[in-house]
């Protein structure tokens, strides 16, 4: 007898009265409505244990392709090691969910991105479960090769990159001294800078680089879609592993934007008020608010008029060490900390324009989405993606450059009418959830049309190498240094 086909209305009914009844098994929970998808996702973490911008990422994409009609299911990392590597299944979520424990330590850093228990045990998860597709957003906490395992079972995969960490055994390409870096994935280039335990051979940290470069340039070569947000974030990743674009099958796609303020734009200053500005977000290091304090006290100093701004910085700070820091700069200058806040408090601060001085490179910038929905244009520094994102509808400065902002403040506080232009100018905010959700729809089913990729992996033989010389100078410890 045919599979009678449900439109989306009875799909979603169908989906409600099921889960609140309780009636899921998996992998078979519910089972398969007409043409939807068992999509696995895999991430490095999930909530109430970690929390994070790809965490809620993939938190809001599963619930948009579930409203969608498909089957999204989710296996992700833990801190928590236990004394074997297992799978723990979740009952606290909507969708299908595994906890993996690995049974080392200190498995966030690049020496432990591989483990072959893990793998071992994810591969028998796939053999198992059979989902029709899987999408890596982080192997971090699990094991470095879970497109290849699957790819291994013929079942499609697309690899996400949400940061530039598939490009650099230190993560965040940031050198020891805090500075950007765009090298080559090489031993020349990161021997000197690699997180190390202190013990390391310069034949285990060359081998161990080595093979981090070329596993990860299998992985994209094998994914049959990579999606990254950005031009700018694709571009240094690639080129940070010696890739082209055309060696992997690169689809840019806006991230997901939720709309915080019910399609309100910011309340207006007062006529003649000063030129607000306005900062939110964690308050980190990285993120540059103590550039910006040092450019007002520049605007403050000396015999020359100061021009009539105001800032008002929203957010935690993550350290009492820059806290302090920044209160000494605050000092004498118009400036408010709110600390914590909730997103209608941006819509009635008044503000004229966001300022969001990273000195790191930027993969993408949510705030942004958030200023465009205000509709206030943006002061940004041009590092990573801010200038592909700000178009028009904002400023560029230099990073780590107080002197050229506040030049920038004193000449946009004596010109408004360069404030209105660029908020006529404003690009629109990224796709609703459901839209973003769909067009990742359509990315699976044009991947899975494409044949398998002819790529090999880093082969057993190296990873046995590496894994006898780390096992040699094994160590409990968290990395303790930066190079040899």
């Amino acid at each position: 007898m045919r599979e009678p086909s449900l439109n989306r209305e009875s799909r979603q009914k169908l989906q409600v009265f099921l889960l609140e009844r309780g009636r899921r098994s998996y992998p078979f929970f519910m089972g398969t409505t007409k043409g939807s998808l068992r999509i696995l996702h895999v991430v490095h973490g999930f909530p109430p244990e970690s929390r994070g911008g790809t965490e809620a990422y993939v938190d809001a994409l599963c619930r948009a392709q579930q409203a969608l009609g498909q089957e999204p299911w989710l296996l992700h990392g833990s801190f928590e090691p236990r004394a074997r590597v297992c799978l723990e299944e979740r009952k606290d979520l909507p969708f299908p969910a595994f906890r993996l424990h690995r049974a080392d330590t200190y498995s966030d850093f690049w020496d432990r991105a591989h483990c072959p228990r893990s793998s071992a045990l994810i591969a028998r998860f796939l053999e198992e479960r059979k989902p029709d597709f899987v999408h890596v957003h982080q192997g971090i906490r699990l094991s470095d090769n879970i497109v290849e395992l699957a790819e291994g079972m013929d079942i499609p995969a697309a690899l996400s990159i949400h940061d530039l960490s598939p490009s650099c055994p230190a993560c965040f390409r940031l050198r020891p001294d805090d500075t950007h870096c765009e090298r080559e994935v090489s031993m020349d280039s990161c021997g000197d800078c690699v997180p190390t335990r202190g013990h390391e051979s310069p034949e285990e940290i060359a081998l161990g680089i080595g093979v981090f470069r070329d596993n990860a340039r299998a992985q994209l070569r094998m994914a049959r879609a990579v999606i990254v947000a950005t031009q700018a974030t694709a571009s240094l990743v690639l080129r940070g592993l010696g890739l082209a674009r055309e060696d992997c099958a690169l689809r840019l796609l806006p991230l997901a934007h939720e709309r915080r303020f019910g399609g309100g734009a910011a309340e207006p200053r007062a006529q003649g008020g000063p030129l607000r500005l306005g900062f939110w977000g964690l308050i980190t290091r990285r993120k540059g608010v103590d550039y910006l304090l040092q450019a007002l006290g520049l605007l403050h100093q000396g015999g020359e008029e100061a021009p009539s701004i105001q800032l008002e910085l929203f957010g935690g700070i993550d350290t009492e060490e820059l806290k302090a820091e920044l209160e000494d700069l605050a000092e004498g200058l118009p400036v408010r900390f709110h600390g914590r806040y909730e997103y209608p408090q941006l819509q009635k601060a008044g503000l004229d324009l966001a300022v969001f001085p990273s000195t790191c490179f930027e993969t993408y910038g949510l705030v942004l989405d958030e200023a465009f929905e205000l509709g206030i244009p943006a002061v940004v520094t041009d590092v990573g993606a801010f200038r592909e994102r700000i178009g028009s509808g904002g400023f560029l400065v230099p990073p780590a450059d107080p002197r050229a902002l506040a030049d920038l403040l004193r000449d946009l506080a004596d010109n408004p009418s360069r404030v209105q232009e660029a908020r006529k100018n404003l690009p629109q905010p990224g796709p609703l959830p459901e839209e973003h959700a769909g067009r990742i729809l359509d990315i699976y089913r044009e991947a899975m049309t494409r044949p398998r990729p002819k790529v090999q992996g880093v082969g057993e033989q190296r990873r046995h190498a590496l894994n006898y010389l780390r096992f040699v100078n094994a160590s409990q410890c968290p990395p303790q240094r930066r190079g040899l």
